[in-house]
């Protein structure tokens, strides 16, 4: 039977405001490789590759019309993708190289602002010792005059604030959706040794009931070089030089 298959690919952008947003450096030239080389060799085993990543990321350029592309923006965007496709397809393999950003924009307010609604609550008390820690964070939390993040704001503010909020971890949602789905996971750390990046992406395997994970060393992307090592619960299966390595390592095994 032909198989259906996911690929996340590239980072997530998450909204400032109506112009701003924060990423990460993530281009998509991985999961872009594994697709193509999924469509040159076994495109006679494959129904149809769902391929979401934005809109800036590499994306397959050999024609086929076993590709479906799906364009998303944020985190939130990328996880109501997967259940869409998880709810209406049976998905064999879902190979999640996105770099989802670890962080998104809570708020944003000028530092003027927060300042005069810390003063205002000191100043207010009856009883100045009893403004705590945690009433001093729940402002923080939930400030009130929070900038309009649905249009542009000023180039000019010289003491603009961002208040950063965790990202869901899109890899521990994706069994719940695709319960019986091959799950390829990737990890990346940067200048660690190899014994502690095989520990941590491990952890994240058992964590999120990952069949594989492709363990990566940021020290080692650059200049046509990739290393990376495909580990599953009984451990290491490859080590790879190249994204071209890696791609076909995981046709290997996936196959």
């Amino acid at each position: 039977m032909k198989k259906n298959i996911i690929i996340t690919s590239g980072p997530t952008n998450e909204r400032i405001d109506a112009v701003m947003k924060i990423t990460n450096m993530s281009t998509g030239a991985l999961g872009n490789i594994v697709a193509e080389t999924f469509l040159e060799d076994k495109a006679e085993e494959i129904d149809t590759i769902y391929y979401i990543s934005t809109k800036m990321s590499y994306k397959p350029r050999i024609g086929s019309d076993k590709v479906k592309f799906i364009t998303v923006e944020s985190t939130e965007d990328l996880i109501n993708a997967l259940k869409e496709i998880c709810a209406t397809k049976k998905i064999d393999i879902i190979i999640h190289s996105a770099a989802v950003g670890d962080y998104a924009g809570k708020y944003t307010i000028r530092a003027e602002e927060l300042v005069d609604e810390i003063w205002e609550t000191i100043q207010n008390a009856e009883n100045k010792d009893k403004v705590t820690k945690d009433i001093l964070m729940n402002i923080f939390e939930n400030p009130t005059s929070v900038c309009n993040d649905s249009t542009k704001i000023s180039s000019y503010e010289p003491h603009l604030m961002t208040m950063m909020k965790l990202t869901p971890k899109v890899i521990s949602l994706i069994k719940e959706m695709a319960p019986d789905v091959t799950l390829v996971g990737f990890k990346l750390l940067e200048g660690v040794s190899k014994e502690e990046l095989f520990n941590v992406a491990d952890r994240l395997r058992a964590k999120n009931h990952a069949d594989y994970i492709v363990a990566n060393d940021l020290a080692k992307i650059g200049g046509g070089k990739h290393w990376a090592m495909i580990l599953n619960e009984n451990g290491i299966v490859k080590e790879c030089n190249t994204k071209k390595e890696i791609a076909k390592a995981l046709e290997g095994i996936l196959f």
